[in-house]
């Protein structure tokens, strides 16, 4: 279980890691995932992230589609996502 806050992402804006921005990626990111995940378990997590509010509980499996999505989205927001799941 892990949690975590969509409408707060430390994003890095630069390869060094030196500079960030906070951003709200909630609808950005469950968009991207309703229009390429696939299988019931996407749509829920989909959801889930859209319909969240702070920092919200998500299961292990959960975390392991995050990872997966993440990884088709731009290296500056996996390596956010990364971060916040170490």
């Amino acid at each position: 279980m892990k949690r975590i806050n969509f409408e707060r992402i430390e994003i890095f804006s630069d390869i060094e890691h030196t500079r960030c921005s906070v951003c709200n990626v909630k609808k950005d990111f469950a968009n991207a995932i309703y229009q390429n995940g696939y299988g019931i378990e996407s749509h829920a997590l989909a959801l889930k992230i859209y319909n969240s509010s702070g920092e919200t509980d998500f299961s292990d499996t959960e975390i392991e589609l995050i990872k997966k999505y993440a990884a088709q989205c731009q290296p500056a927001f996996y390596d956010a996502i990364i971060k916040i799941l170490e």
